[in-house]
């Protein structure tokens, strides 16, 4: 992929940055990369390509954004001879061990050797190291999601693991489960459950009354679920059930009340729940009285 190279100096508006729309780049990784650079400096060069006065950068794109925040603005760089499509592939060459690209960057990268280079999966897979069927994977990956899924997940609003589960519905379809799993903030396993009954349910009715109360209806999912344990006695077995019913009802709440929602509810509502939460909370505080007097924690 190219064997000179030399090692100079950039100021930083010498960068072209074009590549890094095959990166997923969140403030929080550049505030970590920033707060490096503050304590030890730079330890490695990036790595860019000439084109005209230009310096196209292949990978360092944390140490370059972090950077724009720092003095002096430049970075050390190493100067690699090699065309744009080999570049692009080896930002997953230099990702791979160190710190691997999510699914979804590497089948940006592939697709635009597909689309933008004219390759097809054969010399793709010859180009990157990767197995045919690997590209293969990674094509479709980007393919059958939908425009607005790609949107809110380069935005972060969820992660590859939601993307992963939402490829499984039709494209028309995406959107309104993604948005459902975003505005209940729904973990990836959560989102898994939602897509699957959603693709069972037969009706619009269900599918709809699943986006919009997507925990209601695990909630009621589970609560189908028998609950019960042949080592216990009717009263142990009934005790256990409601246990472990409490413990949903729970995390239902916890991850409700979490919700950033919460902070916009008006002053109204407030006056309507306020009352509501009090009795919860004390609730709640006589049930951890309740079980210490009873002494049933389990120990060790």
């Amino acid at each position: 992929m190219g064997n000179e190279a030399i090692i100079k100096t950039i100021g930083l508006d010498a960068f072209d940055t074009g590549l890094s729309v095959y990166r997923l780049l969140f403030p929080g990784q550049i505030k970590m990369m920033k707060q490096s650079l503050e304590r030890v400096g730079q330890l490695q060069p990036v790595i860019v390509r000439q084109t005209g006065e230009s310096y196209q950068l292949i990978d360092g794109f944390k140490r370059y954004y972090a950077s724009e925040q720092l003095s002096p603005g430049s970075l050390l760089g190493k100067v690699i001879q090699v065309s744009e499509s080999v570049g692009k592939a080896m930002i997953l060459a230099y990702n791979k061990d160190s710190s691997p690209l999510l699914d979804y960057e590497e089948g940006l990268i592939v697709c635009s050797l597909k689309n933008e280079h004219g390759m097809n999966q054969k010399e793709i897979a010859v180009l990157t190291g990767y197995s045919p069927a690997w590209v293969c994977r990674r094509i479709s990956l980007v393919e059958r999601l939908d425009e607005t899924v790609q949107s809110q997940l380069r935005l972060g609003t969820i992660s590859a693991a939601h993307a992963r589960e939402i490829i499984k519905l039709p494209r028309g379809n995406q959107g309104e489960v993604t948005r459902s799993i975003i505005d209940h903030e729904l973990s990836s396993r959560s989102g898994a459950w939602l897509i699957d009954k959603y693709l069972s349910s037969a009706t619009k009715v269900q599918k709809q009354y699943l986006v919009e109360h997507p925990r209601e209806a695990m909630e009621k999912a589970n609560q189908e679920q028998p609950i019960y344990d042949s080592r216990l006695c009717p009263h142990g077995n009934v005790l256990l059930k409601t246990t472990e019913l409490l413990n949903l009802q729970q995390n239902i709440f916890i991850s409700q009340y979490s919700n950033r929602k919460t902070e916009q509810l008006g002053q109204t509502e407030k006056m309507i729940l306020g009352p509501k939460l009090h009795r919860v909370s004390v609730k709640a505080q006589s049930i951890v009285t309740i079980i210490d007097q009873k002494e049933l924690q389990h120990e060790g």
